[in-house]
Order: structure tokens, then sequence, then C-alpha cells
């Protein structure tokens, strides 16, 4: 039996919540890029507190002073995670050659198998820069809410699970604001562009 199952209500809410952020009709939408769209009012993030990969606790005030973008997934995942992680760290790399830097953080929706240990082996494949965040399901589940993250469990036979996730990559300001989202999917030149006006959006 797996234990972490997220309520269908809850997923059907948050799913709701990022078709609601994405939407070009959305009087909230500040402006558009060219694979989502930034806020024009950013919205809070509660405290929380989690473990970065190396097992050092990472809170909401780890989000401040710079611009973070925020992918969730697991370590377990067969493809849209080491694809997506993967055109994170080359737009990353090309942020960096032209002086803007972004802090990538991937979040796991799998903390039950997602040990500071496996982040660190899985996170550090892609780049030693990315933090991983893991923690108890009442800290990410809350972090995923306040980021209109949606996820639930669905098992595969064998006592084993996969996880379905929201494929969007959260923005969040240096004020440590969700301050848009990213839909897929990607490519490391549009993606690093994108960054970089969202980047330049807000001091």
């Amino acid at each position: 039996m797996i234990r972490y199952l997220v309520p269908l209500f809850a997923i059907g809410a948050l799913m709701l919540g990022i078709l609601l952020a994405i939407s070009t009709l959305r009087p909230d939408a500040a402006g558009e890029l060219q694979g989502g769209v930034l806020l024009s009012e950013p919205r809070p993030i509660r405290d929380f507190q989690l473990v970065d990969q190396s097992g050092k606790t990472f809170t909401q005030a780890d989000l401040q002073g710079q611009w973070t973008a925020i992918f969730p997934g697991f370590t377990n995942c067969p493809d849209i995670c080491p694809t997506t992680l993967g055109v994170l760290r080359t737009a990353a790399e090309q942020l960096a050659d032209a002086g803007s830097d972004w802090e990538i953080v991937f979040l796991t929706v799998d903390p039950q198998r997602d040990t500071p240990e496996a982040l660190a082996q899985y996170v550090g494949y892609f780049s030693q820069d990315f933090v991983g965040l893991t923690g108890d399901k009442d800290g990410i589940g809350q972090l995923a809410r306040d980021l209109s993250i949606a996820y639930q469990y669905t098992p595969t036979g064998d006592d084993s699970y996969t996880v379905d996730h929201t494929a969007a990559i959260v923005l969040v300001d240096p004020q440590g604001r969700v301050a848009g989202f990213l839909q897929p999917p990607f490519a490391p030149e549009r993606l690093a562009a994108d960054l970089r006006t969202a980047g330049a959006s807000q001091s």
C-alpha cells in the first residue's frame, strides 16, 4: 500500500491552479515569455524546512537574494526529469557565460525514495551547482502547493509505484516569491532567453 497518495480532488485543484497561472487570458499575467508567463503580482511562498542533497537545512530564506528555477520530479523518473535537467544545465551554462546566474533547484515529489544521498548522485550528474531538495511528505506537500505543483502516486505492481507530476518550471524572484511559470517542451536557447527575460523584469 502506498502511504503517500495525494487525494485526487487536491490534484485537480492544483492542476487547475497551473492552468490558470499559464493562461494568456489571466488578468495577473505581467508578460509573455516564449514558453510561459510572468505574474504581475508575485505569489508568496510560506516558510518551509527541507534538506538539500548534502543534508543541509534549506528554507524559504534560501530562495531569497537570487532568481531561482524550481523543477519538480523524482530520481526514478524515466524521461521527463532527466531530459528537463539536461536542458536546464545547458541553459544555466549559457546564462553564466552571459554573466547572469540562476539557482537551479530540483524538488523531489518522491521523498520516500529520494534521500539526500540519492539526490546528490542524481543532480550531481547534471551539475554540481544544482540543488536537490527532499524532506518529509508534509513539507514537500506544502511547498508544492505554494508553487502550484501537482503530483500523485500510481502503483505499478510488485509493491512499486511511479509519480505523475506537473512538468512546469517555477520561477522564483529574489524576494522568494513565485514570479512565473515555464511550460514544456523546453529547448536550451529558448529556456535561457526566458530566464534572462524574467531575471531582467524585476530588481
